[in-house]
């Protein structure tokens, strides 16, 4: 059996709130266990299907010299990341000494030791993370890899592997990837291409293009983050402070800066300024930075949009600079822009599935789903069906975090707490009066729960 979940973004919780340790000890946990005993699992892989430590949604980055943040400074052409390699592990280093320190992680951590301790010593118990982009910089150093593999204490070594995607066609003809390799702004193709002028014939899923940093961490970091940490030094109340903390988890992101006008409409003339303001800056802070200075160098030919993301961040920048907040409102153009920026469709994600399932790379391998996360949207689709019953399938594995999207009247917005888990049994699992089944079965799960849960002062 293999448990596929992804996107929990466990953070330290200075910028953005965490999944509800419950959501792990009292949900997680107890399905995964259910599902391995009712249907007879030979063996339980938990593959992590990506972001599930967060390294930007944060003020750390904020908190330091600009220089020293992994965005500034001379950047390495193998990471785009600052080339003092030192000063990088000591701050991811303290950063998840912080990440650790929540409710949230801790709760996680006992899950998945508490799952190996109950299975372990009847069944193996196996823990593959692949890595997304909010903890792709686990790809390049070995001391969070360390650590990482230091919290399964209950797992024997060799039974916990990092990957940049899991693959088992044989036993469960599963592919899971997280999914950002189809979103220009966090998968670096194109910038890898631009400053190892690799040729065009250079896989999509070569190894050292997941190394890459991109402009997607950077936009999290000193945009999404910038924004509530210079609000949090002129605003002082809590409830508007941890509210502005679900910027990150309004979907589709192009709604980013709609959602910005809602909330902050109703407030007093001081905060609709302050938030103007914080906005303006943050996004002046995200232009200035030495990475996105080198990803305005890959030429727009290679955009579905004429000029990149940095152009369009110019555009906006110049639109609002003179504008108060109630203004903004009239000017559509900004809305457009946005939409522009983040507006990646779903269905490049849904055809990249369906490149994946043609892909000759994978001929004579029986690959029947394939799993993606990273679009926080949890949804499955069939791509082909066959008479017998065996069936191709594209599965996006959601998120644990809320799920904000504009409603129908496009006035206002509302928001609730998802869960998606996805087990897939091999043949000789989930079976009836144990006859092996023809193909490998699969169940999903997709919880909503809607609740405003109190989660105290704000860090």
């Amino acid at each position: 059996m293999i448990v596929v979940f992804s996107d929990i973004h466990l953070t330290d919780e200075t910028t953005a709130v965490n999944v509800n340790p419950e959501a792990f000890t009292k949900i997680l946990q107890k399905e995964i266990e259910l599902c391995a005993l009712k249907n007879e699992a030979r063996e339980i892989v938990i593959v992590l299907n990506g972001d599930i430590f967060d390294f930007v949604r944060t003020d750390y980055w904020l908190k330091i010299d600009r220089s020293e943040r992994p965005w500034n400074g001379n950047l390495d052409k193998r990471t785009a990341m600052n080339d003092n390699k030192k000063l990088m592990e000591f701050h991811y280093g303290k950063l998840f000494e912080e990440i650790l320190k929540t409710k949230s992680s801790m709760a996680f951590i006992s899950m998945m030791n508490s799952v190996s301790k109950k299975f372990g010593e009847n069944i193996p118990v196996k823990v593959c993370y692949v890595t997304g982009n909010h903890d792709r910089i686990i790809n390049t150093s070995a001391a969070l890899k360390e650590k990482i593999t230091g919290l399964f204490s209950s797992y024997e070594k060799a039974n916990i592997s990092f990957a940049n995607e899991f693959m088992d066609a044989q036993k469960y003809s599963v592919l899971c990837r997280h999914g950002h390799e189809w979103d220009n702004a966090n998968f670096g193709f194109e910038l890898f291409k631009f400053i190892n002028n690799a040729d065009d014939f250079i896989t999509r899923f070569h190894r050292d293009i997941y190394k890459l940093q991109t402009i997607g961490e950077v936009i999290t970091a000193e945009l999404m983050s910038g924004i509530i940490f210079r609000v949090r030094e002129k605003i002082s109340d809590v409830n508007f402070l941890n509210s502005l903390k679900d910027l990150n988890n309004i979907r589709p992101v192009s709604d980013t800066f709609l959602w910005i006008y809602w909330y902050g409409a109703a407030g007093s003339s001081r905060n609709k300024k302050i938030l103007l303001n914080a906005f303006r800056d943050s996004l002046k802070e995200v232009l200035n930075t030495d990475l996105a200075k080198l990803w305005d160098n890959i030429q727009p030919e290679v955009w579905l949009l004429k000029g990149d993301i940095t152009d369009r961040f110019e555009q906006i920048l110049h639109i609002i600079d003179d504008l108060n907040f109630d203004s903004i409102n009239k000017y559509v153009e900004i809305y457009k822009l946005f939409d522009k920026i983040f507006g990646s469709p779903v269905d490049a994600y849904s055809e990249g599935a369906m490149s994946e399932f043609k892909s000759k790379y994978y001929t004579g391998k029986d690959i029947q789903f394939i799993l993606y996360g990273h679009t926080h949207e949890a949804l499955h689709d069939y791509y082909f069906g066959d008479k017998d019953g065996k069936v191709k399938m594209y599965i996006n594995t959601g998120t644990f975090l809320p799920y904000i999207k504009k409603t129908k009247d496009k006035k206002s917005f509302a928001s609730a707490y998802q869960m998606t888990m996805v087990f897939i049994y091999s043949r000789d699992e989930d079976t009836e009066e144990g006859i092996p089944n023809k193909y490998p079965t699969m169940e999903l799960w997709n919880g909503i729960k809607r609740k405003k849960y109190n989660i105290g002062k704000t860090a």
